[in-house]
Protein backbone atom coordinates (compact mmCIF):
# COMPACT_ATOMS: atom_id res chain seq x y z
CA UNK A 1 0.00 0.00 0.00
CA UNK A 2 2.86 2.37 0.83
CA UNK A 3 4.47 1.64 -2.52
CA UNK A 4 1.26 2.47 -4.35
CA UNK A 5 0.88 5.72 -2.41
CA UNK A 6 4.52 6.61 -3.11
CA UNK A 7 4.09 5.86 -6.83
CA UNK A 8 0.95 8.01 -7.02
CA UNK A 9 2.70 10.90 -5.22
CA UNK A 10 5.71 10.67 -7.54
CA UNK A 11 3.50 10.61 -10.63
CA UNK A 12 1.54 13.64 -9.39
CA UNK A 13 4.75 15.54 -8.67
CA UNK A 14 6.11 14.73 -12.12
CA UNK A 15 2.86 15.76 -13.78
CA UNK A 16 2.75 19.07 -11.92
CA UNK A 17 6.37 19.87 -12.67
CA UNK A 18 5.86 19.18 -16.37
CA UNK A 19 2.75 21.31 -16.60
CA UNK A 20 4.57 24.32 -15.13
CA UNK A 21 7.30 24.18 -17.76
CA UNK A 22 6.65 26.78 -20.41
CA UNK A 23 8.39 26.49 -23.72
CA UNK A 24 9.39 29.83 -25.14
CA UNK A 25 8.80 30.24 -28.83
CA UNK A 26 11.84 31.27 -30.87
CA UNK A 27 10.60 34.08 -33.12
CA UNK A 28 13.86 34.61 -35.06
CA UNK A 29 12.44 33.09 -38.27
CA UNK A 30 9.20 35.07 -37.91
CA UNK A 31 11.14 38.29 -37.32
CA UNK A 32 13.12 37.66 -40.52
CA UNK A 33 9.95 36.92 -42.50
CA UNK A 34 8.33 40.08 -41.12
CA UNK A 35 11.34 42.12 -42.18
CA UNK A 36 11.21 40.69 -45.71
CA UNK A 37 7.52 41.56 -46.06
CA UNK A 38 8.09 45.02 -44.61
CA UNK A 39 10.61 45.56 -47.39
CA UNK A 40 7.77 44.86 -49.81
CA UNK A 41 5.70 47.44 -47.96
CA UNK A 42 8.41 50.08 -48.45
CA UNK A 43 9.14 49.13 -52.06
CA UNK A 44 12.53 47.55 -51.40
CA UNK A 45 11.91 44.65 -53.79
CA UNK A 46 15.59 43.75 -54.22
CA UNK A 47 15.94 43.19 -50.46
CA UNK A 48 12.79 41.04 -50.47
CA UNK A 49 14.24 38.87 -53.26
CA UNK A 50 17.55 38.57 -51.39
CA UNK A 51 15.53 37.00 -48.56
CA UNK A 52 14.59 34.05 -50.77
CA UNK A 53 16.49 30.78 -50.40
CA UNK A 54 18.58 30.32 -53.54
CA UNK A 55 22.02 29.03 -54.36
CA UNK A 56 24.79 31.59 -54.00
CA UNK A 57 24.17 32.95 -57.46
CA UNK A 58 21.25 32.97 -59.83
CA UNK A 59 21.15 34.46 -63.32
CA UNK A 60 20.51 38.21 -63.39
CA UNK A 61 17.54 37.71 -65.69
CA UNK A 62 15.89 35.39 -63.15
CA UNK A 63 16.56 37.83 -60.29
CA UNK A 64 15.03 40.65 -62.38
CA UNK A 65 11.97 38.48 -62.99
CA UNK A 66 11.59 37.85 -59.24
CA UNK A 67 11.84 41.58 -58.53
CA UNK A 68 9.22 42.26 -61.22
CA UNK A 69 6.94 39.63 -59.64
CA UNK A 70 7.30 41.28 -56.23
CA UNK A 71 6.40 44.66 -57.76
CA UNK A 72 3.35 43.11 -59.46
CA UNK A 73 2.23 41.55 -56.17
CA UNK A 74 2.41 44.92 -54.41
CA UNK A 75 0.63 46.61 -57.34
CA UNK A 76 -2.16 44.05 -57.24
CA UNK A 77 -2.57 44.49 -53.48
CA UNK A 78 -2.74 48.25 -53.98
CA UNK A 79 -5.48 47.91 -56.61
CA UNK A 80 -7.51 45.28 -54.77
CA UNK A 81 -7.01 46.28 -51.12
CA UNK A 82 -5.61 49.80 -50.98
CA UNK A 83 -2.07 48.51 -50.50
CA UNK A 84 -0.19 46.64 -47.83
CA UNK A 85 -0.16 48.73 -44.64
CA UNK A 86 1.23 46.58 -41.83
CA UNK A 87 2.87 43.23 -41.16
CA UNK A 88 2.50 41.56 -37.77
CA UNK A 89 3.78 38.28 -36.36
CA UNK A 90 1.09 35.85 -35.23
CA UNK A 91 3.20 32.80 -34.37
CA UNK A 92 6.25 30.78 -35.30
CA UNK A 93 6.58 27.00 -35.34
CA UNK A 94 10.18 25.81 -35.43
CA UNK A 95 11.58 22.41 -36.40
CA UNK A 96 15.00 22.26 -34.79
CA UNK A 97 15.88 18.96 -36.46
CA UNK A 98 15.65 20.34 -39.98
CA UNK A 99 16.47 24.03 -39.33
CA UNK A 100 13.13 25.07 -40.77
CA UNK A 101 10.21 27.05 -39.44
CA UNK A 102 6.76 28.24 -40.37
CA UNK A 103 6.29 31.94 -39.73
CA UNK A 104 2.66 33.00 -39.37
CA UNK A 105 2.19 36.64 -40.39
CA UNK A 106 -0.88 38.87 -40.47
CA UNK A 107 -0.95 41.27 -43.40
CA UNK A 108 -3.14 44.34 -42.95
CA UNK A 109 -4.32 46.29 -45.98
CA UNK A 110 -5.52 49.81 -46.68
CA UNK A 111 -9.16 48.69 -46.97
CA UNK A 112 -8.99 47.34 -43.38
CA UNK A 113 -8.94 43.74 -44.56
CA UNK A 114 -6.38 41.28 -43.21
CA UNK A 115 -4.90 38.03 -44.38
CA UNK A 116 -2.91 35.51 -42.37
CA UNK A 117 -0.13 33.87 -44.35
CA UNK A 118 2.36 31.13 -43.57
CA UNK A 119 5.91 31.78 -44.72
CA UNK A 120 8.07 28.63 -44.85
CA UNK A 121 11.56 29.52 -43.64
CA UNK A 122 14.92 27.76 -43.69
CA UNK A 123 18.03 28.54 -41.67
CA UNK A 124 21.37 28.56 -43.45
CA UNK A 125 24.63 29.88 -42.02
CA UNK A 126 22.82 31.35 -39.00
CA UNK A 127 20.42 33.38 -41.20
CA UNK A 128 16.74 32.76 -41.97
CA UNK A 129 15.54 32.75 -45.59
CA UNK A 130 12.13 32.29 -47.19
CA UNK A 131 11.69 28.95 -48.92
Amino acid sequence: MQRLLLAVCMAATLLLSCSKTEQKVDFAAANAAKQYYEWLLTGNYDAFVRGLDFPDSIPDSYREQLVANAKMFVGTQKEEHGGLREVRIVNCVNDSLSSTASAFLLLSFGDNSTEEIVVPMIRKNEKWYMK
